[in-house]
């Protein structure tokens, strides 16, 4: 694995397997770089393995039909909740994992959790509020 990225809302996250890090916070307009060490990457990764290996991940190959695809939420629903997206990059891996917190939040609400303190714990500003 040589990066990781992560997309919530508003924020763009790209790390390095050096642990170089940069984001972007569109709302304002804002860019930055951090250096989270190689065991920082380590960290990350460790932390978000779990998800990449889940049933719910998804390949590069059919990212695009999942986005423009009619995937509706199976539980309770509730709008502007945002969400998360990984992305693992490497030579032979190519995966995405997405959440919107408003799909059967109740259900999902440890995961939510610690979906949110991965992102929390990075040294970047936090995802846009929801209006």
């Amino acid at each position: 694995m040589d990066q990781i990225e992560i997309f919530a809302a508003g924020l763009e996250i790209s790390v390095e397997d050096d642990g170089a890090g940069q984001f972007y916070q569109r709302l304002e307009n804002k860019k930055g770089r951090f250096n989270l060490g190689p065991q920082g990457f380590a960290k990350l990764r460790t932390q978000t393995e779990p998800y990449r290996v889940s049933h719910d991940a998804i390949s590069a190959d059919v990212v695009s039909d999942y986005i423009t695809g009619d995937r509706r939420c199976e539980g309770d629903y509730v709008t502007d909740q945002g969400g998360i997206t990984f992305h693992w990059k490497g030579q032979s891996i190519d995966q995405f994992y997405m959440v919107d917190y408003g799909c059967d939040s109740a259900l999902h609400a440890a995961r939510n959790k610690a979906l949110r303190e991965i992102l929390a714990s990075l040294p970047v500003p936090p995802p846009a509020l929801m209006p």
